[in-house]
């Protein structure tokens, strides 16, 4: 994503802004994978997977949330906000207690969903021997990784991929799509209303700000049949069968805010977000709706010791239009960025800008785990995401923790 000026709020490993939304939903089975997508609790997660539920916490090493942001605006500035308002950018720099970003009711019109651009922080594939890496040239310990021609995921979506969908919002420079999924909520087992995707799908990293006018499409163009000229009423069930939800709330990590880059850089390391939304017309959580969410796996096995791993998104950059979503499957290697950063998850596959923020997941003991979310791209050849360690799962519990 494009980089502008800065806003931050610096506090312990994670960054919180108030963004402000809404939205409704449906139900679902099994991924096709034949694993069934259920609500989750600790009780079911597996041998040695920390899904951050496991102690009821929501705080980690000390992290406290800042006290105070507002979530709405109201009288004149509202109606300038709705007006027209948010199209500017002069005061992005803002501090966080200062920023909202209220629902506008049918904001997402067709035409807007069809011109939205996609992009994706890019990447080169560098070295194959040893060596530190630094910017979007990456070195590579495990040699690098076949080329994969991603493929079409079946529809109907709300069975065959019910946690995935389709984010759009605003920017300075138009609006803009990209991926994501629901994950659980430790604060509320069964009814989550959090969903996980690309830090900089949220936020412009280094010298920008928070996007504008966020909002989630779960099983977006849900049968799989329109392209998007031809999708008229976004909120037909066809399109959107559980409703257009809105981001009230957004969480990065603080890394990703003061370094991240549209080259791709070590701050892609600590590149992914957590949102919390709401539905438009009110009504039952995300979660509920869906049947589904998928639990989070923070620490999951390194990319060179995973044999199995799916990825998936709705690219949007050609030959892809964004009103599909596709996956690519199989081993993962490693992905180094710079010295003492989390080598990324690399895996072959063609999707492209749109899949960013698309969640990345895995089977163990008979469940499926979110271990990842699609970051960099080189849009030909291969994809990577960040391996989320302890300062995702601070992100992750900052925002289950807010709603609490």
């Amino acid at each position: 994503m494009p980089s502008i000026r800065s806003r931050t709020l610096a506090a312990a490993a994670a960054v919180i802004a108030a963004v402000m939304i809404t939205t409704t939903a449906c139900d679902s089975k099994k991924d096709d994978d034949g694993a069934t997508a259920r609500p989750s609790s600790s009780t079911r997660a597996g041998k040695g997977v920390d899904t951050g539920q496991d102690d009821g916490s929501t705080s980690v090493g000390g992290y406290k949330l800042p006290a105070g942001l507002p979530t709405d605006l109201s009288g004149a500035a509202l109606d300038k906000w709705k007006n027209g308002g948010w199209k500017d950018y002069s005061d992005w720099a803002s501090k966080a207690q200062d920023y909202a970003n209220p629902y506008i009711k049918d904001f997402w019109t067709p035409e807007k969903m069809a011109e939205a651009k996609a992009d994706i922080p890019v990447a080169r594939a560098g070295s194959t021997s040893s060596g530190s890496g630094s910017g979007a040239t990456s070195y590579l310990p495990d040699g690098r990784v076949k080329k994969q021609t991603a493929a079409k995921v079946k529809g109907t979506y709300h069975h065959y991929a019910p946690p995935v969908g389709k984010l759009f919002f605003s920017s300075p420079e138009g609006n803009m799509v990209c991926s994501a999924a629901v994950v659980t909520d430790p604060a509320h087992p069964g009814r989550s209303n959090l969903v996980w995707t690309a830090g900089h799908c949220v936020h412009a990293g280094k010298g920008g700000g928070w996007y504008r006018n966020i909002a989630f499409v779960p099983s977006f163009n849900n049968s799989a049949n329109l392209s998007n000229r031809q999708i008229t009423d976004p909120r037909a069930k066809a399109v959107s069968p559980y409703g257009i939800w809105w981001a009230d709330w957004a969480t990065t990590s603080s890394q990703w805010m003061k370094g991240g880059s549209h080259q791709g850089n070590a701050a892609s390391g600590y590149d992914y977000a957590v949102l919390h939304v709401k539905p438009e017309r009110g009504g039952k959580s995300l979660q509920e709706q869906l049947g589904s969410a998928l639990p989070v796996w923070f620490g999951a096995p390194a990319a060179n010791k995973v044999a199995s791993m799916k990825v998936r998104g709705y690219p949007a950059e050609a030959p892809y239009d964004g009103s599909k979503m596709y996956d690519c499957h199989g081993a993962t290697k490693r992905f180094v960025l710079a010295k003492n950063v989390p080598a990324q998850f690399m895996i072959g596959c063609t999707m492209n800008g749109g899949a960013s923020g698309g969640p990345w997941f895995m089977s163990h003991n008979g469940r499926t785990y979110l271990v990842s979310n699609n970051s960099l791209s080189d849009r030909k050849t291969f994809i990577t995401g960040p391996r989320l360690g302890e300062n995702a799962k601070q992100v992750y519990l900052a925002t289950s923790g807010k709603f609490k």
